[in-house]
């Protein structure tokens, strides 16, 4: 597994605003989202392209900015979660169209996505995540893990190198995102999770 040194905390005399607490912890889902494509890539995973990685990282981070939403739900109100979320979501935003800036298109390649097309995706997926809920352990759902597996298998392809990449997701890269985000959680929103 690949090490990636992350930021749980901000230093205990800055002050932040919600939106710049909310890029923060969209960053570091960032990282975590990185940290599982490098580790699909060590696994033998075939990636077809650059940005086909870049598409994983992005479902990876929409999922892990929904399981924020559950997480924090009884720790804000409402008219705050929402900002926070709409921050996670516009920092995405930046992030994932600078990275498709990094590269060059590729030949065949289809349009990339613009902020618009990126908007509707995460909108469309967090109508789609609704449907889903977080066990009594305040973990997400069989069924709210298996759609974002689903969704990476889609992405990744049923070849005989992917067909198990839904599986890899779940057992693996799911549960060691998560427990890194609710770290996060705690020490850049200081949301007490253990509660």
């Amino acid at each position: 597994m690949a090490f990636m040194r992350i930021a749980h905390k901000w230093h205990k005399d800055d002050n932040h605003d919600i939106k710049e607490i909310a890029g923060s912890l969209l960053y570091n889902c960032w990282k975590f989202s990185l940290k599982s494509v490098r580790n699909l890539q060590q696994e033998r995973f075939n990636f077809d392209s650059k940005t086909q990685g870049l598409e994983v990282m992005t479902e990876m981070m929409i999922f892990l900015t929904q399981v924020t939403d559950r997480l924090i739900y009884d720790a804000m109100e409402p008219e705050v979660r929402a900002e926070f979320i709409g921050g996670m979501a516009y920092r995405m935003l930046d992030i994932v169209t600078d990275n498709y800036a990094d590269f060059p298109p590729e030949e065949g390649e289809d349009k990339r996505p613009d902020r618009t097309d990126l908007v509707g995706i995460i909108n469309a997926r967090a109508s789609d995540y609704a449907a889903f809920n977080f066990d009594s352990n305040g973990e997400p759902s069989y069924h709210f893990v298996r759609y974002f597996g689903k969704k990476v298998g889609e992405i990744m392809g049923q070849d005989q190198d992917n067909r198990w990449v839904i599986d890899q997701m779940m057992d693996i890269e799911v549960p060691e995102a998560i427990e890194a985000l609710k770290k996060s959680i705690e020490g850049i929103v200081g949301v007490d999770l253990s509660i």
